[in-house]
């Protein structure tokens, strides 16, 4: 790139490892921007001190050992960490101010997280993604995260107390790529599928074939403000991450459990159910359903207790989301619960008990003379049972990581507002990972502890389709006190799931379960559900990419918020058109 082509923010970057560098006769290698598109000021500073010790024909060399090497991308991320380190040591002596940068810039590494797209989000190597973390988590002074014997030992040989000389530094990182069995010094490209395909099949396959999406399915929980996060790498060059993850159905099975807990539903049970809903377009998935108690049988693995402990600071978060909005919170839970409370007293009528004073009922007068029974009148009863229950399903995907602790509050203002009206509710998270969709109950009918809404995190991809039709199960396992039922989804409106769509006589590639795809298969199911009599209602906080879908997926049953004081009108106008229904 000549210099007079550089943008403005390119220009500023190249000053940056320049001035780094001491030196301005040279092209760089590499320039360092963020996820967001802004300058990477310490990382283009590390750029220009290799320049300064190492040289870029040495650099250049390096990299070139596994260009085009099918793991590319992650050994370009590692070979950063390692020169990082390396340029910072022996610079730091000659410019201690270097380390407070370093420090803002791990800062940041965990700050700029929830401004990463869903992508972003989910097509992360999880090796150089741990090692980022622990990296800047140890920079920061925290506690490392949590990682394998193998994992650990990669971090240290990654951060040599002794930077090498430019003469030892090739073989070098050569020896601990090879001692952790990331390079061999071979370079082994990605084996290329040729297929010859006519007619239709050419057609379909030249638009459905270019795009890759190599996905990753591990639970992580992420936070909304600076917990873990991904960082952004020194290069120019965004590459998406190149792991997948090939596990048996037994091995899937015991990583599901050990992260969630154990079925609420029984063995055959559960197995009835995903032979009756894992069909068609979700042939192959399974489900999972869970209260989040551990399973006696399986023992949790070191990730699961990771997790756990993740999941517990974000309910930590949630709490004191709450817990600092809380006039806000209590004036739309007042709103909202006079609203349903309005609409109870004008379109249902109460129920009636036989009384010894009220309203005299004709077809019991005749007891009083021939029985002695003064109990010929009805009065309404104090306390109405209940018309209808409502589930109340929170999207648990990662694309909702950037407002998790806002996800939480709806959640319990609707189910505090709803038990003030003394209306059953039910609160289940859903998400998917590895095949599973998983709905977590974090708050039953009769559990009169709201506070376990905020168990609630983000994570995983999510299968919306199927969701909908496991809820639906679930209100068949556990129908609840009333004969009527609302469901009300929390949601984005964005179906996409890491599990392909199967080859059909319509589609015989298959497609990926996202887009059109997913939007029509969640719609599809939204009108299962009503045909069984289920009442499907969803309360819309999206991008105004996703409105439409959000439309074409639930119809006129679905209201759109942008904040919370929006809340209480759009989901008080979906419980006053169910309330009305059971009126007429």
């Amino acid at each position: 790139m000549e210099a007079q082509s550089y943008t403005a923010q390119e220009r500023r970057a190249a000053n940056q490892v320049w001035a780094a560098a001491g030196a301005y006769g040279f092209e760089p290698l590499f320039l360092a921007h963020n996820t967001d598109g802004t300058v990477d000021f310490y990382m283009n500073t590390i750029v220009g001190l290799v320049h300064k010790y190492y040289g870029d024909k040495l650099i250049n060399s390096i990299f070139d050992r596994w260009a085009g090497d099918l793991r590319q991308a992650m050994l370009d991320d590692l070979a950063w960490l390692y020169l990082e380190n390396a340029a910072y040591r022996l610079e730091l002596p000659h410019r201690p101010v270097l380390e407070a940068l370093r420090y803002s810039h791990a800062d940041y590494f965990f700050a700029i997280q929830y401004k990463l797209s869903r992508q972003e989000w989910m097509a992360r190597n999880q090796l150089v993604y741990t090692m980022q973390a622990a990296r800047w988590r140890s920079v920061l002074g925290r506690n490392l995260p949590v990682m394998t014997p193998y994992e650990s030992g990669l971090f240290r040989a990654l951060a040599p107390d002794t930077a090498p000389q430019p003469d030892q530094l090739q073989d070098a990182l050569l020896a601990v790529y090879a001692t952790f069995d990331l390079f061999d010094g071979t370079v082994h490209p990605k084996a290329a599928l040729h297929l010859h395909l006519d007619g239709l099949l050419a057609t379909l396959a030249t638009k459905a074939l270019p795009t890759q999406m190599i996905k990753t399915d591990r639970v992580t929980v992420e936070h909304s403000n600076a917990v873990d996060a991904a960082g952004s790498g020194p290069s120019l060059d965004k590459r998406q991450a190149h792991i997948t993850l090939k596990q048996n159905a037994a091995q899937d099975r015991a990583y599901i459990e050990s992260c969630f807990g154990r079925s609420l539903y029984p063995p055959e049970r559960l197995r009835k159910a995903e032979q009756e809903l894992c069909t068609g377009v979700h042939l192959g998935c399974h489900l999972w359903f869970s209260a989040g108690v551990p399973s006696p049988e399986q023992a949790p693995t070191p990730e699961a207790r990771h997790l756990a402990e993740q999941a517990e600071l974000q309910a930590d978060r949630n709490r004191a989301y709450y817990a600092k909005n809380q006039e806000l919170h209590r004036s739309v839970v007042l709103r909202l619960t006079e609203q349903i409370r309005n609409c109870i007293l004008v379109h249902q009528q109460p129920n009636a008990r036989v009384a010894r004073s009220g309203n005299v009922d004709p077809g019991r007068v005749w007891r009083a003379p021939l029985l002695n029974d003064d109990r010929v009148f009805l009065c309404a009863e104090e306390e109405n049972h209940p018309a209808f229950t409502v589930d109340l399903l929170l999207d648990a995907s990662a694309s909702r990581l950037h407002c998790q602790e806002v996800i939480a509050a709806q959640g319990s203002i609707l189910a505090e507002s709803l038990a003030n009206c003394r209306i059953p509710v039910r609160v289940s998270a859903f998400s998917s990972l590895r095949g599973y969709t998983v709905l977590r109950v974090l708050k039953d009918f009769a559990d009169k502890n709201r506070q376990n809404i905020n168990r609630y995190f983000a994570s995983g991809w999510n299968r919306d389709g199927l969701a909908l039709l496991a809820a639906g199960d679930l209100l068949d396992f556990a129908p609840g006190p009333a004969p009527r039922h609302l469901l009300i989804l929390l949601t984005d409106a964005s179906p996409n799931d890491s599990r392909r769509i199967p080859p059909s006589p319509e589609n015989p590639l298959g497609c990926g379960y996202e887009d059109a795809a997913g939007v029509a298969d969640a719609a599809a199911q939204v009108r299962v559900l009503q045909r069984k009599g289920i009442r499907v209602s969803a309360v819309f906080m999206g991008e105004d990419r996703s409105a439409a879908d959000a439309a074409r997926i639930y119809g006129k049953n679905m209201a759109r918020i942008r904040g919370m004081d929006q809340l209480a009108r759009a989901a008080g106008r979906l419980i006053q058109n169910e309330i009305r229904e059971l009126g007429d």
